[in-house]
């Protein structure tokens, strides 16, 4: 089953919440069987979410949102989650509890801090892994946009479920003048390697596929200005 392109911006949040509390408590009360309850819900939320228990309850309460975030961050923290909590019991299972409860705590630590904030670690992790090894932005984004034809290109980024992508696109044709082009992270899901936090987004592309202007979330006129200016 396919993971979700784009995400509720709160979606990780919650789950980081229950995520600290589980290893929190097995921290507290010496019970490593919460540390791998917590394990055991991050292994389905990375693997299979929307059979997630923890999404299941999240789609029920959550608010509609008023934009998306790109999934790929969060499952890269996901991953980094499953990978310490995976040492800290194997570690405790070897004898060696005091760097289990390390490695458990550092998790707990983080997801509480991200879920309190909204400050994600592993996320700007994931980000800072891209700048450095140039990541989609510091190249050529034809291929992961699918742009075809001479430059340069308008592009909204949009994604499945997002109600305010359409209109974001029809704003920035009403302010250039020229045609859009909506790509949808569904379907191409390199895209959400660019560095944009949240969909919609809108970008301008130069003829030899650099990015020259991003702008996301809620598209003022004066964003949309500017990256119709842009090309």
């Amino acid at each position: 089953m396919s993971a979700p392109a784009a995400i509720h911006p709160l979606a990780p949040r919650f789950a980081q919440a229950i995520t600290g509390v589980l290893c929190l408590e097995g921290l507290l009360f010496g019970q490593p069987a919460a540390v791998a309850v917590a394990l055991a819900l991050v292994v389905v939320n990375l693997v299979a979410p929307r059979l997630s228990p923890v999404a299941w309850v999240f789609r029920r309460i959550a608010p509609p949102p008023e934009r998306l975030e790109p999934a790929a961050p969060a499952r890269f923290s996901q991953a980094l989650a499953v990978l310490f909590l995976a040492a800290s019991l194997v570690l405790t299972a070897m004898g060696a509890e005091a760097a289990g409860a390390a490695l458990a705590g550092l998790v707990a630590a983080l997801a509480l801090l991200s879920a309190a904030t909204g400050v994600c670690v592993g996320c700007e992790v994931y980000r800072l892994a891209l700048r450095r090894t140039g990541g989609a932005a510091a190249g050529d984004l034809r291929d992961d946009l699918g742009l075809d034809g001479p430059g340069p290109w308008l592009v909204v980024l949009t994604a499945p479920g997002c109600a305010r992508c359409e209109p974001a696109a029809r704003a920035l044709e009403a302010v250039a003048g020229s045609p859009v082009t909506r790509v949808d992270l569904g379907r191409r899901p390199r895209a959400a390697r660019l560095p944009v936090r949240s969909v919609p987004a809108a970008l301008a592309v130069d003829r030899e596929g650099r990015l020259r202007a991003a702008r996301a979330g809620r598209l003022e006129r004066t964003d949309l200005e500017a990256v119709a200016g842009a090309v």
